[in-house]
């Protein structure tokens, strides 16, 4: 998933470009352009964000947990980190509960982005993106508790 991120990434890239050099050269901008990039930034986070929670590498500060094991409190770190990564997989399962309607609707109803007669996209892919999104990163988040839960035991 982390590697069609970064090919969301580039297939936006050369929209822009395209866009950018079609307005400056010939005076004629890519339709969709603003629409495609808007659906891509969202599709890119959600993409990429289970890759990011399983490589440890999700914004977050690390300030207690240092503090906890440099004084060699090993276990209220490790019992703060389940508590922290129990609660990321409950989020992104409340997400991905909440994304099912809209994934159904969009699906049913045909809904789109963008202007009729000029460009439209349906919406359905990136409500897909989204769920998928947010159960890979539940699932890393309740990988991450387990491995918490053996280093508690250990």
């Amino acid at each position: 998933m982390n590697a069609a991120g970064a090919l969301v990434v580039l297939g936006m890239v050369i929209i822009v470009n395209v866009d950018v050099f079609g307005r400056w050269l010939a005076n004629s901008p890519l339709s969709g352009t603003l629409e495609l990039t808007e659906m891509g930034v969202v599709a890119v986070v959600y993409l990429t964000v289970a890759h990011a929670v399983g490589s440890k590498r999700l914004t977050r500060s690390d300030v207690l947990l240092s503090f906890l094991e440099r004084r060699g409190h090993n276990k209220s770190s490790s019992a703060l980190r389940l508590v922290f990564n129990i609660a990321g997989a409950l989020i992104f399962a409340i997400i991905a509960w909440g994304q099912v309607p809209r994934v159904i609707d969009a699906w049913t109803r045909g809904y789109f982005k963008g202007n009729v007669g000029i460009f439209t996209a349906p919406t359905w892919p990136l409500e897909a993106i989204m769920l998928i999104g947010a159960l890979a990163a539940g699932l890393q988040f309740c990988v991450l508790a387990l491995r918490c839960q053996q280093d508690l035991r250990n």
